[in-house]
């Protein structure tokens, strides 16, 4: 994975001191963008700081979903929804619908053995995406 540089921390330090009163404030409010739960800011990754650090520009959260979209005619694809579809990641307002946008985030992130948009994957990257999902289910479910 890799890591978020001293020049990440020391923009979103200053940024996150003008708008939370403590740290355990700010450990929070980044949890909750980042999806995962932070101890310190140095858990994020590159990735995650660089999209935090547009989020606070902007005041728009980065969106992964077309790196999710997929053939519905492709049989490895609606694998893959499936999958999405057992770890629960679904959309909050329609649950019979994945959450595009936490698929796009997780090939874009380095737990995902692929780094590219789904449409664009052969079968062979389709392949080791499938197996990489289907061991989070194994692991998340023991």
């Amino acid at each position: 994975m890799t890591t978020i540089t001293p020049d990440q921390i020391i923009q979103l330090q200053t940024i996150c001191a003008g708008k939370f009163r403590s740290r355990e404030e700010r450990l929070e409010a980044l949890s909750d963008l980042a999806g995962m739960e932070l101890h310190s800011i140095k858990d994020l990754s590159k990735l995650q700081a660089d999209e935090l650090l547009y989020f606070f520009r902007t005041g728009r959260l980065v969106d992964h979903a077309a790196w999710g979209m997929f053939d519905k005619y492709n049989a490895q694809h609606k694998a893959v929804l499936s999958l999405c579809h057992q770890l629960g990641w679904v959309q909050e307002e329609n649950p019979q619908f994945v959450d595009l946008h936490r698929l796009g985030g997780w090939l874009k992130s380095e737990r995902s053995p692929v780094k590219m948009p789904l449409k664009d994957m052969n079968r062979a990257q389709l392949s080791k995406v499938i197996f990489a999902l289907q061991n989070i289910i194994k692991t998340t479910y023991k």
